[in-house]
């Protein structure tokens, strides 16, 4: 009995050791590779940099210092929307990188690539993130459930009540109001081609509304067939073959 329960603890051990093993050869792996390409970015070589980066994030996942080395790899090789994907995921993990956030306005105003004006209601709502309004929603519900407890041992007047009640209520609403506004805008997908256009339906054969700039910001809506449905930076509406945007945040694969 004994004999066998060193042998299961010699077994974990040495499997444990092995898969940490592996993390530390991975990791020097992917340190070179992440070298080599700042190397070859560095020789001026975009398409080799560019490979070697994104076999990093195939491998190892996204962070904020290969998107960002790939988002300049990019937009130094002229693939403007490749660019802003990279530099916009990149944001995404780091959202107060000013490095980041400088280059990518840089790309945004060498290629003309505005967004309309926003109105008061929308500056409003982006005084904060979608964080900070859940974190909203949240405490709004907190304070209630603490006053309705408190009411069950103590007695408090009406006039108390109905302004507990009141603010809350209004906190809740406009909270949901500001998660529901910046969840809409927080996940576009960008216009990966030179040669996008917006259809007025979902086949190739239907007349054009006008063509969509590389790099552009696309808010997709709905899809059917290999077409999306979508509002972009300037409110314009229309059908885009889907295969001429990529999302921001990539969705969970799933499981087979």
């Amino acid at each position: 009995m004994k004999r066998t329960g060193f042998r299961c603890y010699f077994s974990i051990l040495l499997t444990i050791l092995l898969l940490s093993a592996t993390a530390v050869l991975a990791g020097k792996v992917e340190d070179n590779l992440f070298q080599e390409a700042n190397e070859a970015y560095s020789r001026g070589e975009y398409d080799q940099a560019i490979s070697k980066y994104q076999k990093i994030t195939e491998t190892a996942g996204y962070s904020t210092s290969v998107l960002y080395n790939l988002a300049n790899s990019f937009a130094q090789n002229g693939q403007t929307g490749r660019a802003i994907l990279n530099y916009e995921r990149a944001l995404r993990l780091s959202p107060s990188d000013s490095d980041i956030s400088g280059n990518l306005q840089l790309v945004k105003k060498e290629n003309g690539l505005f967004p309309k004006e926003s109105s008061r209601v929308e500056r409003f709502f982006q005084l904060l993130s979608l964080n900070q309004w859940t974190s909203l929603i949240v405490l709004a519900l907190v304070l209630v459930t603490t006053y309705l407890l408190a009411t069950m041992k103590y007695q408090f007047s009406r006039q108390l009540n109905i302004g507990v009640g009141t603010s809350c209520f209004l906190l809740l609403c406009l909270a949901t109001a500001g998660t529901l506004v910046r969840y809409q805008y927080f996940s576009p997908s960008v216009v990966i081609s030179p040669e996008a256009k917006l259809f007025i339906s979902p086949f190739e054969s239907s007349g054009s509304i006008g063509a969509l700039q590389e790099g552009r910001l696309v808010y997709p809506q709905k899809s059917h067939g290999d077409f999306s449905y979508v509002i972009d930076e300037t409110d314009r509406k229309g059908w885009i073959p889907s295969a001429l945007i990529e999302p921001v945040c990539k969705p969970a694969r799933s499981g087979s």
